[in-house]
């Protein structure tokens, strides 16, 4: 129940008044009988010592008594949890219980008697006493004290006639705040339990790689297998697009039937018609004898990969895409057309979207092969994957040319920094090199090639894993957490497939805040 300490003012002492009251009292044992004899505008107010504590504007006092005779429920409402406010038909605030001031964070006896409409004129109480309709807002976020609440404002009637309104406010940040955390939780463990398939998977299949941008990858792979939706490989030359492939078709229903590669780059325009369809016997000079069957019939029931589309022939795509699209091929001499069945795989390191605007490649047929689009991650995305190529192949060429090796730590750096244009191939081919060129057991920069050693190759900056072996050192605490803010953001942007607005709320970063952070890191997504 509120008490005269409710509406005290302690920097208001001094005043004449006719009226001494006790800050203990309670409002409902004061009477409207009892402001007969006052003509001063303030009521003092004394302690239990009856030393003056401040006072209280007589008008004011009296118009929250008279409302709170009016309200026997008001007892009631003083012990609940639930805040509760009520204003009359001028949008005066008569009665606040004590949870609505502790919710909201307000002194109510700065309240209690002033207009709402001053006070908060975007309040949605005020609309119930324009529409007289109930209003209910749930899940309300009040920056200024950090809380989510649910409102429900209603009228305030005497029979027919509205007389005010009232607001339920609940506290309900905890259970919103559990919530989000248990959103959170859910996502973190089903991502968790994504990349611990997809590394079982390579571990099982002796499949190079823990980064998550390539477990992502291999887990997306796994995720379309099962199904006869075409899908389009994206990345660069030697990044593994045909390890992919192999994935895919490995772990769907075709994996017993044949799988059939064909490097649209390596066949000559005049040869590709008959190099996929196949001909009949003298169809053309030179033709072999009895005809040949082309890759899509070689290729019936299983998976035909069609590595590097992007270098089709112009000519050629529409023949291709009749193919696809009626399920069926015709044979260079042949009259009647040939029915197939085959899941096609198609992989590209051109951008075939700029190609499609330079009239260089169809857009019927792009959008034919990319129904499900596989980017493959270049090994300079990879991290500290390199290393573990880098110790397979040293494993491998040591093994292959009776070789005792170790790589130091200068070396690993390096790796780390590189931006390895050729990929995986050409980390190969660098360590095989290393291996028969070292003079001693430690293979250093001096045994590596040229555009390796170049200072453009900056290792500021690089750290290794946390591990003996490669003899981990640490950046600036500052440069660190940027370091760590980056990898923080550009994995929640891959996990949200590119999105950046929910990697944002994700993060609970503002738009100016998140790319602020990337540039800041030298990093820069459109």
């Amino acid at each position: 129940m509120l008490t005269v300490k409710d509406l005290v003012n302690p920097n208001i002492k001094g005043k004449e008044s006719e009226m001494e009251l006790i800050e203990s009292m309670y409002l409902q044992d004061i009477y409207l009988e009892d402001f007969k004899s006052v003509i001063h505008e303030y009521v003092n107010v004394f302690d239990e010592k009856h030393n003056l504590v401040g006072a209280i504007k007589t008008e004011r006092l009296k118009y929250i008594v008279s409302k709170q005779r009016e309200n026997l429920l008001t007892q009631v409402l003083d012990t609940m949890k639930t805040g509760f406010v009520a204003i009359d038909r001028d949008s005066r605030i008569f009665y606040v219980n004590h949870a609505y001031g502790k919710i909201l964070n307000i002194n109510i006896s700065k309240i209690l008697g002033r207009y709402l409409s001053v006070i908060e004129p975007e309040a949605a109480l005020l609309n119930v006493l324009k529409t007289k309709q109930s209003q209910h807002i749930n899940n309300q976020f009040i920056k200024s004290i950090n809380k989510y609440v649910d409102i429900n404002t209603h009228p305030l009637m005497d029979k027919d006639e509205m007389v005010g309104a009232y607001s339920i406010f609940t506290d309900v940040t905890d259970v919103n705040v559990l919530n989000k955390e248990v959103k959170r939780i859910s996502a973190v463990a089903e991502e968790y339990g994504k990349q611990i398939k997809a590394e079982k998977f390579l571990e099982k299949n002796k499949i190079i790689g823990e980064s998550k941008i390539f477990l992502d990858c291999v887990n997306k792979a796994l995720k379309v297998a099962n199904t006869d939706t075409m899908v389009l490989l994206r990345g660069e030359n030697g990044t593994g697009k045909e390890i992919i492939a192999n994935i895919i078709r490995n772990h769907c229903e075709r994996k017993n039937k044949p799988f059939i590669t064909v490097n649209c780059s390596a066949v000559p325009e005049l040869l590709i018609e008959s190099e996929l369809f196949g001909y009949e016997e003298g169809s053309f000079s030179g033709a072999s004898k009895g005809g040949k069957m082309g890759k899509f019939q070689l290729a019936d029931g299983g998976t035909l990969f069609l590595d590097e589309i992007g270098d089709m022939p112009y000519q050629m795509q529409a023949k291709l895409l009749r193919a696809l699209q009626e399920g069926e091929i015709e044979k260079v001499g042949r009259q009647k057309n040939i029915p197939i069945d085959v899941r096609v795989i198609a992989a590209t390191n051109k951008p075939l979207e700029q190609m499609v605007s330079d009239g260089t490649f169809r857009e019927d047929l792009y959008y034919r092969l990319n129904v499900v689009s596989i980017y493959v991650p270049a090994l300079k995305e990879r991290g500290n994957d390199v290393l573990l190529f880098a110790d397979h192949f040293l494993e491998k060429y040591c093994k292959k040319y009776k070789r005792h090796l170790k790589i130091d730590r200068a070396a690993y750096q390096i790796f780390l920094a590189y931006d390895w244009p050729g990929n995986v191939r050409e980390l190969q081919n660098t360590i095989e090199s290393a291996v028969v060129l070292c003079d001693n057991d430690l293979i250093t920069i001096d045994d590596l090639p040229e555009n390796m050693k170049v200072k453009n190759v900056k290792t500021e900056g690089v750290t290794l894993p946390d591990s003996q072996k490669y003899e981990m050192q640490f950046d600036t605490l500052k440069e660190e957490v940027e370091n760590f803010e980056k990898r923080v953001i550009l994995q929640t942007i891959n996990l949200f497939d590119g999105d950046k607005h929910k990697a944002m709320d994700r993060l609970g970063l503002s738009k100016r805040t998140f790319y602020r952070k990337l540039a800041k890191n030298g990093t820069e997504i459109e």
